[in-house]
This record gives C-alpha cells, sequence and structure tokens, in this order.
C-alpha cells in the first residue's frame, strides 16, 4: 500500500487531510512538526510527503523536504502553503518540491497531486549529497538505514545491511553511540576495505534508541552541512553565537539575493527565517505567524513610507521588534518611525545578533 506522510501543525487540517486519504486508499501517517516528521520518517519509508511550510520548532516544510530527500532521494514532496510568493516558488523548484498547493485548496486538488507524483516516479537530482543515517534500538538493532548508508556499508566490505550496529562498527559499538552524542568521532567499520568514518548521534525522542549519522573521514567538510544540522537537531555549528529562540523573523527586502542570503544568515544561527518583498505579504505572515516577533525592513524599500510601514507592522504585532536595513538614510529618523535598531549595509550576522538581542 502507498504510504503518504502528513506534516501539518494545524490539527484539525492535519486530520480533515489524513482522513480523506485513509478513504481514498492510502495508508497515511501525521505529524505535528518537521522534527516529529523526521522521527516518523525513520519508523517508515513514504512513498510521498505532503508538508506546510510554516511549522513550528525552527524548521519550515522545506527544510523537512530536503532532509527527507536526502535519506530517501526518489520521494515526491507536495508543498502546502497560502504564501506563495515568487521566493518560495524558486526556492520549492530548488528542493526539487513535486507541487506546490496553494491555500485553500479542494480535497480533490490534493487528490490530483498525490495521483500525479506517484504517476511519474522520481528520479534522484542533484541536490547535495545524500546522508547515510542509521536508526539503531537500544539493543543495538538496526531499524532503519537510508540508502547512502546502505551502499557505504557496502563499499566498507559488508554483506547486505547488519541486522545490529555491532556487525557494522569494530569496537564498542553502544559505547561510541554515547560519545558520539556530543561530540564526531572517529569509528572503523567492519569489513575487508579498512576505512575511517565520522560517526554523531543523538537519542531519538519518544523512542528507545539512537540516530547515527556517519561519512567518510576524507568527506569530513560534510558535518557543517544544514540537512545534517537540522537531523542531527544541532542548531548551529559555524557561528560562535546563535539566537535565544527569538521566534521565526520576517524578513522585507527588495533585493532577491539579499532575502536569500538573510535567510541564509539567521537560520544558520538558529532561527527560522520568513523572507517577503513587500509589506502586504509580510503582513499576512505576520497574522498566519503569532511567534514571528521581530521584522526587519529594508528602509529604501520603504522609503518615505517608513513610519506608516512600521505602523502597519505594530497594528498586528504591538511588540515586534523592527530593525531597519539598509545603506542610507538619517538614523534619528528612522529610530523616530519606531525602528528599535538601524543595520547599515554591509553588516555583520553578529549586527543582527546584537540587534535582535538588544
Amino acid at each position: 500500500m502507498t504510504t503518504v506522510l502528513i506534516v501539518e501543525d494545524e490539527d484539525s487540517l492535519r486530520e480533515t487531510l489524513s482522513r480523506f486519504l485513509t478513504h481514498e486508499g492510502y495508508d497515511v501517517v501525521a505529524a505535528s512538526s518537521g522534527y516529529e516528521a523526521l522521527e516518523v520518517g525513520f519508523d517508515t519509508r513514504p512513498d510521498v510527503l505532503i508538508t506546510d511550510w510554516m511549522l513550528k520548532n525552527h524548521i519550515h516544510g522545506l527544510h523537512v523536504s530536503e532532509v527527507f530527500q536526502a535519506l530517501h532521494p526518489r520521494l515526491n514532496t507536495i508543498l502546502i502553503t497560502g504564501f506563495p510568493s515568487r521566493d518560495l516558488l524558486e526556492e520549492s523548484d530548488r528542493c526539487g518540491v513535486s507541487r506546490l498547493l496553494e491555500k485553500p485548496f479542494e480535497l480533490k486538488d490534493l487528490e490530483d497531486a498525490v495521483r500525479d507524483a506517484l504517476s511519474e516516479p522520481r528520479v534522484a537530482q542533484e541536490l547535495g549529497a545524500e546522508i547515510a543515517a542509521l536508526a539503531i534500538g537500544l539493543d543495538g538493532e538496526i531499524q532503519f538505514a537510508s540508502d547512502r548508508a546502505r551502499d557505504l556499508m557496502t563499499s566498507a566490505g559488508l554483506a547486505g545491511v547488519p541486522r545490529r550496529f555491532e556487525e557494522v562498527i569494530e569496537g564498542d559499538a553502544l559505547g561510541l553511540l554515547r560519545v558520539a552524542e556530543g561530540e564526531w568521532v572517529e569509528v572503523r567499520p567492519r569489513g575487508k576495505a579498512r576505512r575511517t568514518w565520522l560517526l554523531r548521534s543523538r537519542v531519538r525522542p519518544g523512542r528507545a534508541g539512537w540516530l547515527g549519522v556517519f561519512c567518510p573521514l576524507d568527506e569530513e567538510q560534510r558535518r557543517s552541512d544544514p540537512r545534517m544540522r537540522i537531523l542531527l537537531d544541532v542548531r548551529s555549528t559555524t557561528s560562535a553565537r546563535t539566537i535565544a529562540d527569538p521566534g521565526p523573523i520576517v524578513v522585507i527586502e527588495r533585493d532577491g539575493v539579499v532575502r536569500r542570503l538573510l535567510v541564509s544568515q539567521i537560520e544558520r544561527v538558529g532561527a527560522i527565517c520568513y523572507p517577503s518583498d513587500d509589506l502586504s505579504s509580510a503582513i499576512r505572515l505576520l497574522e498566519a505567524e503569532p511567534r514571528a516577533e521581530t521584522v526587519m525592513i529594508d528602509f529604501a524599500l520603504a522609503g518615505e513610507a517608513m513610519g506608516d510601514w512600521v505602523r502597519q507592522v505594530r497594528a498586528v504585532r504591538p511588540r515586534a521588534t523592527i530593525i531597519g536595513t539598509g545603506g542610507m538614510g538619517a538614523e534619528a529618523d528612522l529610530l523616530a518611525h519606531g525602528v528599535a535598531r538601524v543595520l547599515r549595509k554591509p553588516w555583520r550576522i553578529n549586527d543582527l545578533l546584537d540587534a535582535i538581542e538588544h
């Protein structure tokens, strides 16, 4: 039976979609957050992923899709959103999303999207190297092995996929898993090929066991792969500072290149970012995401309407921290409009962290 994984944090919508697809004959599993979805994905191998874009807990639907495709390269993703911006469409294409459904949509549209995804088997795309991951029980039993993990074990000279982790690496396998919860450790795989791997692990919440991620020693640069950090729930490995959970950050910026750079920098230090190129879209994002308390506005885009933009943002989010960004404009005038902090381009990531924290 075809398995569909639904990731949606709105309870009523998740239940509606689950009931509908179950009635249509699919085996449906559901999750209310991105991290829960990743755990479910180790217990079952979905054929289709249906995920909302805006999710809780620091990762959104495209993050979930990217990680799943690193584990299941031929998985088809259907992205649901109420904000089909140009940026999101471009990013969805880059991430290999099969179909984007704009809310509100008819259930028939969802059925058609799932059927289309299944009728055209996905060809693995070059979206970044696949990730070698194992789900391992407390007794050492291997419960899940990604395609890349299977390939690495075969290349090491292991016959097929071993049943237990002790059959994969030399030494105290379970002890090494415990050590790897806090740091990357070097391990030697069993088998004829004498190689060294790097191993990192985490305890699986709500499950009895670990997730183990590994890569060959000569690919150690992959430890900073954002998908690897999401999978391991490591908020930041590339910055000395992180943000103490400010909630999602809404960015209003006219330059598409700058928007993408902002998203990358903000998410690298542990926050989630929703970009927009106009005020009306940003207001809709704020209305849909009550946790967003920080708004960055390109004051060259707002121009003389900056004061009005600030008032409209505060009408939706009275306690919002509003940060003005740009290369021109009198700082005193911007502060008089209610901007909490002004960042002059080019600014550094630590400048942004200071602005958010203070």
